[in-house]
């Protein structure tokens, strides 16, 4: 083989994993999120955060992490009520430009009141 049939081997090899450059972002965004839900949960010693899942859009570029608090129980109840969590994280590329907390409402941001602009 000479010189240049190796350099056409190896650029035919390495065409069909340029498309898969990109992917190790996604990963990177979704447990960077994780990690975020995790340090910015306030209550996790009265009530732990259980992360149960998360979603991504295309190329990790939006996040939402689905998770559970364990309230404690009430007086009544023997068991503990599993409440749902969520939170978003937004991506530019491979840094977070966003979060917030979707629910519960306790730790979600409040919305604008209709007065605010006067």
């Amino acid at each position: 083989m000479n010189h240049r049939s190796r350099l056409f081997l190896l650029c035919l090899l390495s065409v069909p994993l340029a498309p898969l450059a990109g992917c190790t972002t996604y990963y990177k965004n979704v447990e960077a999120c994780k990690d975020k839900v995790r340090a910015s949960y306030p209550a996790s010693a009265n009530a732990p955060l259980k992360i149960t899942g998360s979603g991504e859009s295309y190329h990790g570029l939006r996040v939402i992490v689905h998770g559970t608090i364990a309230n404690p129980p009430t007086p009544l109840a023997t068991k503990t009520t599993p409440v749902p969590a969520a939170a978003e994280c937004t991506f530019s590329e491979a840094s977070m430009t966003g979060f917030q907390w979707l629910i519960p409402a306790y730790l979600a941001p409040k919305p604008p009141s209709p007065d605010a602009d006067e």
